[in-house]
């Protein structure tokens, strides 16, 4: 599949890359070393990176462009297979569509696909394309390529961190990047972030099954002065790693009356969970959005049935 992705590339002018709506750190570093990656190699090509921002825009900047710079143009997708969570939906207007993911969710908008989700990151998938395909890195892509491997990795601590995990970072380390650089632009933390962290930690609760939870409503963003993405995806983890707790999950309302729901697992399998509601992802990490507050008790009675059905 490599060698077709290579194929489309060089057969087009114009490339425009897309990716999630509300990115991590992954979605950012991924489209972000792309477009790095096909300048450098491809230097009288047209690359385009477009989408919403937030605070990985440290990794690059999105372009702005009309919607006449899609005709006969390449779009890929990365870190997103599904079309209700692509950001620009301008990627219609393109000839051809590739999609390169990682996560457990087959395409619905792709013309090529390519999904492995042996690859912990999205990222790693591109370091590893280029890598296979001699292409050319230079420290700007290995930077971002860098930023999205740490963060969907948490910092190489997830499970499905692999040896292969380690020799592409090793490999994009050699390219120059500066790692405490990148990390302070991670984990640098706000002192309202901060509170935020302890508002978790005193405050989160345990169903009968012992699924550490978090309901969010509008108030709690706009007490600590943060945003929704903060909330939900940043703030999941604060209740990993304790005893007892296998599964945990995080129920955030947004301004347009929508349920963020980020779940995470230690070692049983909760993506089937998120697809129930119309969501997916990884096997251990995943999430969907739901329509009220309320239906959160519907997801935790089912995480709570499958911790019954696995520890009988």
């Amino acid at each position: 599949m490599y060698n077709k992705i290579k194929e489309l590339i060089e057969e087009y002018s114009t490339i425009i890359i897309h990716r999630h709506f509300n990115p991590d750190g992954d979605a950012y570093g991924t489209q972000m070393g792309l477009k790095s990656i096909i300048k450098l190699n491809y230097p009288n090509k047209s690359v385009y990176a477009v989408g919403d921002v937030n605070q990985f825009s440290f990794v690059g900047e999105v372009d702005h462009i009309d919607d006449s710079v899609y005709k006969n143009a390449l779009v890929i997708i990365v870190d997103v297979s599904v079309s209700h969570l692509i950001s620009d939906d301008r990627y219609k207007l393109a000839d051809h569509v590739i999609v390169i993911d990682h996560h457990l969710n087959a395409s619905n908008v792709a013309d090529t696909e390519l999904n492995d989700p042996t690859h912990i990151a999205c990222a790693q998938i591109i370091a590893d394309f280029a890598i296979e395909m001699n292409l050319e890195v230079n420290k700007e892509a290995a930077r971002a390529l860098f930023t999205g491997i740490a963060t969907d990795s948490g910092r190489f601590k997830y499970p499905a961190t692999s040896a292969k995990t380690f020799e592409i970072a090793a490999f994009l380390i050699g390219k120059g990047i500066d790692i405490q650089e990148i990390y302070e632009r991670l984990y640098t933390e706000t002192f309202n972030f901060k509170k935020l962290r302890g508002y978790f930690i005193n405050n989160f609760q345990l169903t009968k099954k012992k699924v550490a939870y978090m309901k969010n409503d509008l108030t709690v963003k706009e007490h600590f002065n943060v945003s929704t993405f903060i909330v939900s995806r940043g703030m999941v983890n604060q209740m990993a790693d304790l005893e007892d707790v296998e599964i945990w999950a995080n129920f955030t309302l947004n301004e347009e009356q929508q349920v963020f729901v980020e779940l995470r697992s230690k070692r049983h399998s909760i993506v089937h969970v998120a697809r129930k509601y119309g969501g997916g992802g990884h096997a251990l990490a995943c999430g969907c959005t739901l329509n009220s507050l309320e239906e959160s008790d519907l997801v935790l009675n089912d995480l709570d049935q499958l911790l019954e059905e696995v520890n009988q």
